[in-house]
């Protein structure tokens, strides 16, 4: 059985063994990582909310999908939980959320990633989606000089 060596904390500087940070500077250094990143570590909120919400649609209406875009509301038991306003379009992560069957969802997914492929992916909001053609400075020709093998330079 080898032992792992004892190294200095890369926070403090107190020995260690076998991890580059001590549990205090190790605590401090991942709080630290997730302030910068939020959305990485929301995910198991994420889920729960979802899961939340698609628990009190079926408490008030039973395993019902209303449907999309042309397919009428229909019974269904496998719901999910999705952004009234894809976040692909601009939403919000935490914007709010519209229960639907699986397919629907997928239906409504597809349908909104063919929209955004074939628009093109507008730069912000307001832009216009197709790109307008560079608007490069023009200069003008000045006049004609005369070279040594034109002959004299007629005015």
């Amino acid at each position: 059985m080898t032992r792992t060596l004892l190294r200095s904390c890369l926070g403090c500087g107190r020995m260690v063994r076998g991890k580059p940070r001590c549990q205090d500077c190790e605590r401090d250094y991942q709080r630290a990582k997730r302030a910068k990143r939020p959305d990485l570590y929301t995910d198991a909120a994420e889920r729960r909310r979802r899961a939340m919400t698609v628990a009190d649609h079926r408490a008030l209406l039973g395993d019902w999908c209303p449907g999309w875009a042309g397919q009428p509301a229909h019974p269904s038991a496998d719901l999910t939980a999705d952004h009234v306003r894809e976040v692909a379009k601009g939403g919000r992560p935490d914007g709010k959320l519209v229960v639907r069957c699986r397919a629907c969802n997928s239906a409504k997914a597809a349908a909104v990633a063919r929209k955004l492929l074939t628009s093109g992916f507008p730069i912000a909001r307001g832009a216009p989606s197709t790109p307008l053609p560079p608007n490069f400075p023009t200069y003008s020709a000045g006049p004609a000089r005369a070279t040594e093998d034109d002959g004299p330079a007629v005015a």
